[in-house]
């Protein structure tokens, strides 16, 4: 249903709203690591900083960048559908008071 967009958006724009989600994705995994690996499991020896913390800092940090050279439009249009799946997910998980849902594949 999404890509029935692009009949009433032009490319360019869709092509932006793509690159706002897939850097919203990058950023989540950035920031994943950094809490699972060096919140969570305190890995902090050896090149533990490095990997588990200041690389994914840098991964976030070139993320946040890249949003800064997206068009406005695609900003409030990325930040809208963001607003929307958060309200999704809290209507699915009853404010937040369910885990959320797991898709199970299972051959």
């Amino acid at each position: 249903m999404v890509s029935l967009l692009a009949v009433v958006i032009d490319l360019a724009t869709l092509a932006s709203i793509v690159s706002f989600g897939a850097l919203v994705a990058f950023s989540a995994v950035n920031l994943s690591v950094i809490k699972h690996y060096f919140v969570d499991r305190a890995e902090r020896g050896g090149w533990g900083v490095f990997n588990n913390l200041i690389l994914p800092f840098i991964g976030f940090a070139f993320t946040v960048w890249l949003w800064t050279n997206l068009s406005g439009l695609t900003l409030v249009i990325g930040l809208c559908w963001l607003a929307a799946g958060f309200v999704w997910l809290a209507v699915v998980t009853r404010g937040f008071q369910r885990p959320t849902p797991v898709l199970e594949l299972e051959e």
